[in-house]
């Protein structure tokens, strides 16, 4: 007779506790989808001369403690490598459209600002119908280079400046190769 089937309490094999422990501040104890608590996240928030905390809280963001990662509270999804006039909405409409805080919130907001923006736009104050713009003077174009932003002066070669004249240099090309002469064109390259 088997110890464990006549007495599974008293055979070792069964915990007499549970060992799993969640503490008072775990994540799953805490309800992300609630603005304040998500706010709350930001305490120690390495980066709020980039990205305001508050206005990551908005967008359904919270703080998950490493580095500048934020993890939204509904679709579960990470954005990360906050940049200087980042706006928490459109990042996290760009980086997860299908998110349903996306499309229920921030989608009707940003239209809602839209509108509002088109319609001040007429009869406001010049430069306060737009958050988070820098506009820059004409007079900058010499200091584009120093900010590695190039002219485009087109292509070097003229004689290949088209998909056409591209694709015709590839008759040599081995047509067992994955590249096809098509795709390499179109990308702006030719055969020598």
């Amino acid at each position: 007779q088997c110890p464990f089937v006549l007495s599974p309490s008293t055979s070792g094999n069964v915990p007499q506790t549970s060992s799993i422990y969640l503490s008072p501040t775990s994540t799953l104890s805490i309800d992300y989808k609630n603005e304040r608590n998500r706010l709350a996240t930001f305490g120690n928030w390495p980066a709020t001369d980039i990205v305001n905390p508050e206005d990551l809280a908005r967008a359904g963001l919270y703080f998950i403690k490493s580095g500048d990662n934020t993890k939204c509270a509904f679709c579960q999804g990470v954005i990360r490598a906050w940049e200087r006039n980042d706006i928490p909405d459109i990042e996290h409409k760009r980086h997860f459209p299908t998110c349903s805080y996306v499309i229920n919130t921030i989608v009707p907001r940003l239209e809602r600002n839209r509108n509002n923006r088109d319609s001040n736009s007429s009869g406001s104050t010049p430069g306060t119908a737009y958050k988070n713009v820098n506009v820059l003077n004409n007079a900058v174009d010499g200091d584009l280079d120093e900010l590695g932003v190039r002219k485009y002066n087109g292509p070097k070669r003229t004689d290949y400046g088209t998909v056409e004249a591209r694709l015709r240099s590839f008759t040599a090309w081995s047509p067992h190769l994955i590249q096809t002469p098509s795709i390499l064109s179109q990308a702006g390259f030719y055969y020598e």
